[in-house]
């Protein structure tokens, strides 16, 4: 068990000393109060004390229990910063992880379930580095110096006989420890589940209205949050049981401690005062099995939440780290030769020996219909998934040679799916470049004709955008994407069916405005409308992952194509619109 714990426990052994050491001094202080307590009943019942002694005794006592105060802050702050500082640590780990992982990563593991490990699961982990180290030291020590101290001080024979069904405790303990590991991973996977639920629900609340499906999604939330609650029941059925058994147990030793005592008692082989210092100890000695059942309760619910934790931190990235290969100046040309790719999850290749060269500086749209491949091509420029990078040439050099990190700084940006987030416009625009000054974050917004719908909004720049950008329209989320991408200038622009949304006159504002400002430097589009990519210097057209057209708009034009025929059926549809 500790294997899964240990890089926690070397990086936190000061404190953890530091914390035990003050545990065990207070413990020890603990057992004085029992003996002194006893000590005192039998002196005064012997009327063998006189006011002097009895002031001493108590100064004595009261100095011990500010010590025992002073001692259990030591260790309290020590011990249970250990909760704040795992999860501190824990969330870390998962978050750097997540951030570091492929596109295939996160098809593999749903929102939700990442959510839950680094929320529940991490939570159950840190519950053991806190609250379970207290319990295992006070489960394993104190009841042995318990033993101790009682053997010497109140009577060996009394003392082993109250304290033999306490063993059967640790026993039941460890029988049942096995199931609560199993029922506590069922109850994590539910969670996961329910968590998936409820963030789908709640990004897509406005399409569940639209479809009046309120009911059914209520349904699925309420079977999932059942099943949820039904396997926290048979998991709470063990702890209850658990707890069950260490009463009765109890209650049989203190049956024990005080028959036998009290027939000691009576025939003088026990004073009054030393029973009562025993049953002191005997419930100090309740404790620890008390915290030997918590331990085993937490360990085995941080067990299979850390086994979870495990799988993702050990989890082996799909796209290695290039961060120490060679950089690349700017003016890239780039070059697929014979690529072939395809998804994890699919079966057949999306990409068919595709053949393309991208020259420093030029422009070059990407057209096809639905499926044929044209955003897939671009990812392999953007290290998302692995790839075969000895098909891609980067200033004439095999991208496995080549600093990917550095290659990425080139690239702007514009995806299909628009990420906002909850932040000011000023923000999202400056994600790219956080230290933009205002006339590069001006310019940017000139560049995506984004100026008029700004002056618009009642807090300009500073107006909140509300989460995944809900307050903007499709439209709006475009050009804000558009500006987040300009605002950094990069060498490489890629525009992703990015100007759907927008009016024919905001487009050609859009496309103008990137004609001007973008003299020399690569700029890919890909689009569904024509307009948008006939002034670039190269057009391809892809159709089930194969290039079947290429060149400029008036090469491609003199042919009888699906370009040709498309750009005839849009111009033809403008017109028919006006």
């Amino acid at each position: 068990m500790f294997g899964k714990f240990r890089w926690f426990i070397n990086y936190y052994k000061k404190r953890y000393i530091i914390g035990i050491i003050f545990l065990l001094l207070s413990d020890l202080v603990s057992l004085y109060l029992p003996f002194i307590t006893g000590r005192l009943i039998d002196l005064i019942y012997n009327q063998s004390i006189n006011m002097e002694e009895f002031i001493r005794i108590i100064t004595f006592t009261v100095f011990m229990i500010l010590l025992k105060y002073f001692l259990a802050m030591g260790w309290s702050y020590n011990v249970f910063r250990a909760y704040g500082t795992m999860e501190y640590l824990s969330r870390k780990k998962l978050m750097t992880k997540f951030l570091g992982q492929s596109q295939e990563f996160f098809e593999k593991n749903s929102t939700g379930s990442l959510m839950g490990k680094s929320t529940n699961d991490v939570q159950q982990v840190s519950d053991l580095a806190g609250y379970g180290t207290l319990a295992l030291v006070d489960a394993t020590i104190l009841p042995l110096s318990i033993l101790i101290v009682s053997f010497i001080t109140v009577d060996f024979k009394l003392t082993l006989l109250s304290v033999l069904p306490l063993p059967l405790i640790a026993y039941l303990y460890f029988k049942i420890s096995d199931m609560i590991y199993e029922k506590s991973k069922i109850v994590n996977q539910n969670f996961d589940s329910l968590n998936n639920n409820v963030l789908e629900d709640v990004e897509g609340v406005r399409i569940i209205r639209v479809y009046n499906n309120l009911g059914l999604r209520t349904d699925l939330f309420n079977k999932r949050a059942e099943k949820l609650a039904e396997s926290n029941i048979e998991l709470v059925k063990y702890q209850a049981l658990m707890q069950s058994l260490e009463r009765v147990i109890t209650s049989i030793t203190f049956i024990i401690a005080i028959g036998y005592g009290s027939f000691m008692i009576y025939k003088g082989n026990l004073s009054i005062g030393k029973l009562v210092s025993f049953t002191y100890y005997l419930n100090m000695m309740i404790w620890p099995m008390f915290a030997l059942g918590d331990f085993i309760n937490l360990k085995q619910q941080a067990s299979a939440a850390m086994d979870r934790i495990d799988e993702i931190l050990q989890y082996k990235e799909d796209i290695k780290d290039s961060s120490m290969k060679e950089n690349l100046d700017d003016n890239v040309d780039i070059e697929f030769e014979n690529l072939y790719f395809k998804y994890p999850t699919s079966k057949n290749y999306i990409l068919n020996d595709i053949n393309l060269a991208i020259e420093s500086g030029s422009s070059i749209g990407i057209l096809g219909k639905t499926g044929s491949g044209k955003t897939t091509l671009i990812k392999q420029l953007l290290d998302l998934y692995t790839i075969d990078k000895d098909k891609l040439i980067l200033e004439g050099k095999s991208a496995k040679d080549i600093n990917f990190k550095n290659f990425k700084g080139k690239i702007g940006y514009v995806p299909q799916m628009h990420m906002v987030f909850s932040d000011t416009i000023k923000n999202n625009i400056k994600f790219s470049k956080p230290d933009a000054t205002e006339e590069e974050i001006e310019r940017a917004i000139k560049l995506a004709d984004f100026k008029k719908d700004i002056e618009q909004f009642p807090q300009g720049l500073d107006t909140i955008t509300g989460e995944r950008g809900i307050s903007l329209s499709g439209g709006q989320k475009q050009r804000l994407a558009i500006a987040r991408a300009l605002i950094k200038d990069p060498e490489i622009l890629i525009l992703d069916d990015s100007m759907s949304a927008v009016d024919a006159n905001t487009e050609k504002n859009i496309l103008e405005n990137l004609k001007n400002f973008r003299k020399n430097k690569t700029t890919i589009i890909i689009a569904h409308r024509i307009s948008q990519v006939q002034d670039c210097d190269n057009i391809i057209v892809l159709d089930d992952g194969k290039i079947v057209e290429e060149g400029s708009h008036q090469d491609l034009m003199s042919y009888d194509s699906w370009y040709k025929k498309q750009y005839y059926n849009q111009i033809l549809g403008a017109i028919n619109e006006e």
